[in-house]
């Protein structure tokens, strides 16, 4: 008879949730399934099915395997269960071995085979399991096999052993349906030793526990507490509780429960002396049983009784014959002493390794309490030594930073003093040399021209007509000349403007005077960003080099290249003129006054001159 369901649920769920992994249709599917298996397993199968087809991962493959495995239980296709519970256990040696997974599925195999698989199986595989198990760890787990043990042992009658291990389990195993199977099976003990009072107590108490009556538990106890009330001779509570566990098999579907209820009411009809009924629910238990051979050589050996009370011995003689088959089977010597064998093994090796782990712990106990002291020590000093480095380190480079600090901001404030000077005293010497160039134009130019007016209007014939156009000439020439002179002088206007449209204005000076001009620039957007005085200079270089060559080169033609690179801004001024030496002493203030905005704008300059003319080349960084 199953007895050993509820075990298994206790860390069934524990066990899903700690392994589902994450997926949301994966999910939603398991969550019916989990609501619909115990209840209504048939109701959960196609579900399950599409569970098993959604699963990817092993977590979710192996959560698969364990739904099928127990709606075909609960639904009492033996063959299918035995499948996908064999086929959990594989998948989990393969992936999950000495993993929570592998100890449940021992645990689901074991609790399903009780009453399908050959005890000595199941004995080995427990005693594997159990033997690797880490009870700090897995304690439900190895609470839960030590209970399937127990079970085991309980179906060869090995009562004593038995219930030590029920025992054992009750110590590790926690939470409400851990108390329904132990005094479930507490009360298998007391039947097997024919003390019926006290599996009557046993239930009873388990009894008490039920908060619901739909899971699986509920008609197990009420066929148990029906069979006991009719060893103990009472009919009315024995038939109330087995009528009322039937109700909640069919109703629930619990089918693999129905043959041992059927069973115990035929045993009901029997002492209220109705043979019609006893024949009828031996049927029924014949029909309904589900592969469970315990139940099966009960129901024969209770046939062979009715056929002798009817004096039918051909079909008495039949069922001897079947419940002989059944009963060799079960009690086969040699696996017997297998099964027994295995057991005491690994009790044996449990009891060894128990007595050989307490010497080594009584011998390393001594062994590290002095190395840990010797250790901490050690490690303590370490610790100071160190603490002590780091922070002496800390206030060492500590101490190198802020001399650092200190020196560089001296250094920089040195270097934007020496940088400040160094503006200022270019400033000055471009505003004396723009003076100079002035007091130059003025004097050669503007002050001769003035001069010439003045001689020719004191000659007598300065007043005839042929005079007069001349002087208004020499009048607007002069006039040109003090405006342009303002113009070049007055920065901010210059600054005002883009620095392409600058470069047409100097050309077009150039050509106002009768010379051509090839220009050939190549700048971008960048270069009127730059700074005021950077562009200023610029402009005044350009400006410096037409003026020389409009008023020495004799030129007819100049040819200007403005060229931008990221980093570098190229100026190349070329003439067709006379040319000159530079070493001689015509190098007057204008090609001075280039050099030195050159000079100040940290560029290059190079002047190649011949009699075919003159080329100035400029290389300034940007």
């Amino acid at each position: 008879m199953k007895i050993n369901f509820g075990i298994v649920l206790i860390l069934l769920f524990q066990s899903l949730l700690a392994q589902s992994p994450k997926g949301n249709e994966f999910e939603t599917i398991k969550g019916k399934v989990a609501e619909l298996y115990i209840n209504t397993p048939l109701k959960a199968k196609k579900d399950a099915y599409l569970l098993h087809e959604l699963a990817k991962t092993n977590d979710e493959k192996i959560i698969s395997y364990r739904y099928l495995g127990y709606i075909y239980d609960f639904s009492g296709n033996v063959d299918s269960a035995r499948y996908f519970f064999q086929k959990q256990l594989q998948f989990s040696k393969q992936h999950f071995l000495n993993k929570e997974s592998y100890y449940q599925a021992v645990i689901d195999y074991a609790n399903w085979g009780t009453n399908y698989v050959d005890s000595n199986v199941l004995i080995e595989e427990l005693t594997q399991a159990l033997l690797k198990i880490n009870e700090v760890e897995f304690p439900q787990q190895k609470g839960l096999m030590y209970m399937l043990m127990g079970d085991l042992l309980l179906r060869k009658n090995q009562l004593e052993k038995s219930n030590e291990y029920f025992d054992k389990s009750f110590n590790l195993i926690k939470g409400n349906r851990a108390e329904l199977d132990y005094y479930l099976r507490k009360s298998e003990i007391a039947l097997k030793k024919r003390d019926y009072l006290s599996a009557k107590e046993n239930l009873l108490s388990g009894f008490a526990l039920f908060n619901e009556k739909e899971m699986y538990e509920y008609p197990l106890y009420l066929n148990k507490l029906g069979y006991v009330y009719l060893l103990l001779g009472d009919i009315d509570n024995s038939n109330q509780c087995l009528y009322e566990s039937l109700h909640y098999q069919k109703k629930n579907g619990f089918l693999n429960l129905f043959s041992s209820t059927y069973l115990n009411l035929s045993h009901l009809a029997k002492i209220e002396k109705n043979e019609r009924l006893v024949k009828f629910n031996l049927d029924k238990a014949l029909e309904t049983n589900q592969g469970d051979v315990q139940v099966l050589k009960d129901i024969y050996l209770a046939y062979k009784d009715y056929y002798s009370n009817q004096g039918d011995f051909i079909n008495e003689n039949e069922s001897l014959v079947q419940f002989n088959k059944i009963n060799d089977s079960i009690f086969n010597v040699e696996k017997a002493k297998l099964g027994i064998d295995l057991e005491s093994r690994f009790q044996l090796r449990e009891n060894k390794k128990e007595l050989a782990l307490k010497e080594k712990i009584i011998q390393k106990e001594q062994k590290i309490k002095s190395l840990l002291v010797i250790g901490f020590g050690i490690l303590l000093l370490l610790l100071i030594a160190l603490i002590a480095l780091y922070f002496n380190n800390i206030k060492t480079q500590e101490k190198l930073r802020n001399n650092q600090k200190l020196l560089h901001e001296e250094q920089l404030k040195s270097m934007l003093e020496n940088q400040r000077t160094e503006i200022i005293k270019e400033k000055i010497k471009a505003k004396l040399e723009e003076r100079s160039k002035l007091s130059l134009e003025l004097h050669d130019g503007i002050a001769n021209e003035i001069g010439a007016l003045k001689v020719s209007l004191t000659n007598e014939n300065a007043l005839d007509a042929t005079n007069i156009n001349s002087i208004v000439d020499k009048i607007d020439k002069l006039y040109n000349e003090v405006r342009d002179l303002s113009h070049d002088l007055h920065s901010d206007k210059i600054l005002d403007i883009e620095f392409s449209q600058l470069i047409n204005s100097l050309c077009l000076i150039a050509e106002k005077k009768g010379i051509k001009t090839i220009k050939n620039v190549l700048i971008n957007e960048k270069i009127n960003t730059l700074e005021d005085s950077f562009l200023l200079n610029i402009y005044r270089i350009l400006q410096e080099a037409i003026n020389n060559v409009l008023k020495h080169a004799n030129a007819t033609e100049i040819q200007l290249d403005i060229i931008q690179s990221d980093t570098e801004l190229f100026l190349i001024i070329k003439d067709n003129g006379v040319g000159f030496s530079k070493n001689s002493s015509k190098s007057g203030i204008g090609l001075k006054n280039i050099e030195k905005r050159i000079e100040m704008l940290k560029g290059k300059f190079n002047i190649i001159s011949s009699e075919e003319g003159t080329t100035l080349d400029i290389k300034l960084p940007l």
